[in-house]
C-alpha cells in the first residue's frame, strides 16, 4: 500500500527537477537554439524577452534614470506620507500617491505596493525601493517602506 505513495512522490521530485530557470541572455540564446536551430526566431524572441530577463534592481535603476530633476524634487517626503495616511481610505490614498503597483491581500488586510519612486527620505536623498500601505477594514493602519 505505500509504493504507489512513494511512486508518486518520486514521480512529483524528478518532474519539478525538470524545470528549467534562464539568467541571462547568453544561456537563453543558448537553449532556443537548441530547441528550434533557427537562428532568426531565437534573435526575435531574445529582442521580446529582455525586458523579462532583467532583475527588479534593473528595472529599478532604469526607472531612475528616466526621473528628471523637476520629478525628483517632486517627490513626497517619507514622513509626510507616514504622517498622513494613518486613518485614511483607500480613495484618499489613490488620490495623494495615486494607484498602487500591486494589491496584496491576507487575512483581514489589503497591502498596496508602491514599487515605483513616489517617495524619498529627505529633499537630497534617492527614492524609496518600495512603499507599502497597509489597509485594515479598509482604513490605513500602516506604511511600511524600505530604504534605497
Amino acid at each position: 500500500m505505500n509504493k504507489p505513495l512513494i511512486l508518486i512522490t518520486l514521480f512529483a521530485t524528478v518532474s519539478c527537477a525538470r524545470t528549467l530557470e534562464v539568467k541571462n541572455q547568453e544561456s537563453l540564446f543558448e537553449n532556443c537554439m537548441k530547441t528550434f536551430q533557427d537562428e532568426i526566431k531565437c534573435r526575435e524572441f531574445m529582442s521580446s524577452s529582455v525586458k523579462e530577463i532583467q532583475s527588479e534592481d534593473e528595472k529599478r535603476e532604469a526607472d531612475l534614470a528616466q526621473l528628471t530633476v523637476e520629478q525628483l524634487a517632486g517627490m513626497k517626503l517619507r514622513k509626510e506620507i507616514k504622517d498622513t495616511l494613518p486613518g485614511k481610505n483607500g480613495n484618499f490614498v489613490r488620490e495623494y500617491i495615486g494607484a498602487p503597483d500591486e494589491v496584496k491581500r491576507g487575512g483581514d488586510r489589503e497591502y498596496w505596493v508602491y514599487k515605483r519612486p513616489i517617495s524619498k527620505f529627505s529633499s537630497d536623498s534617492p527614492p524609496d525601493k518600495e512603499i507599502t500601505v497597509i489597509f485594515r477594514r479598509s482604513f490605513v493602519e500602516k506604511v511600511d517602506y524600505k530604504k534605497p
